[in-house]
């Protein structure tokens, strides 16, 4: 070890000195670089698949589940640990649960920003399933910024707690579906009884314009 002063001086003005020192130092500073280069791309290249109960987002009291994938990559043979509850219905208490009607499924290709929305039931019929919350973990393969395959998992924790309290309403392009086609008292369904109703009534009177017309046709 150098402990003299004045070698110590001699040595960092030396041009040898400070070359040597470069060699060295500049490819670590090039490897720690690409590292971090390459992390980056790598996070941003890896599938994060999350699935999650929300609100409808058309019909009130009902519940989807959604399964996105919130990552940067695409994820290829998604599965998944369970069958998901989904067909679960009942507000306040459940109705008849189906385990066989679980959502258990392998979903060829997923790729990135893309979800798929199941109607999974009402609140009462899914906390019968769920109960406190329930771990799922999803499976899957992706490609590295390298191309080299590998094997990923996220998991999930399905929760409908916070859904206890919230509001529900249908959309009003639900409600004007329902409308049209004659589900709930509105005034579009007054409107579709009244044109039913005036279609009637021509239909009479051109049945009775038309036998008129075929009598004096005999008359004469």
């Amino acid at each position: 070890m150098i402990e003299d002063p004045n070698v110590i001086h001699s040595m960092i003005k030396d041009p040898a000195y400070f070359q040597v020192a470069f060699y060295i130092i500049s490819p670590l500073i090039t490897f720690l670089a690409v590292s971090v280069a390459y992390m980056a791309i790598y996070r941003q290249s890896k599938p994060n698949v999350l699935a999650h109960y929300e609100p409808s987002n058309n019909a009130g009291s009902v519940i989807d589940l959604v399964i996105c994938n919130y990552g940067g990559g695409t994820a290829r043979n998604v599965s998944f640990s369970i069958p998901i509850p989904i067909g679960c219905w009942g507000i306040e208490k459940s109705d008849k649960v189906d385990p066989s009607e679980f959502l258990d499924i392998n979903i060829p290709v997923l790729v990135s920003g893309k979800s798929l929305r199941y109607q999974a039931g009402q609140y009462g019929g899914l906390s019968s399933q769920l109960g406190e919350n329930l771990p799922v973990t999803a499976n899957y393969n992706y490609r590295t910024p390298l191309r080299r395959n590998k094997k990923g998992k996220d998991i999930s924790i399905l929760d409908i707690k916070y859904m206890a309290r919230m509001h529900s309403a249908n959309s009003p392009a639900y409600d004007l579906a329902d409308a049209m086609k004659g589900r709930n008292n509105t005034i579009f369904l007054k409107t579709n009884d009244q044109l039913k109703a005036v279609n009637s009534n021509l239909a009479r009177i051109a049945k009775v314009l038309e036998n008129n017309i075929n009598t004096e046709n005999g008359n004469a």
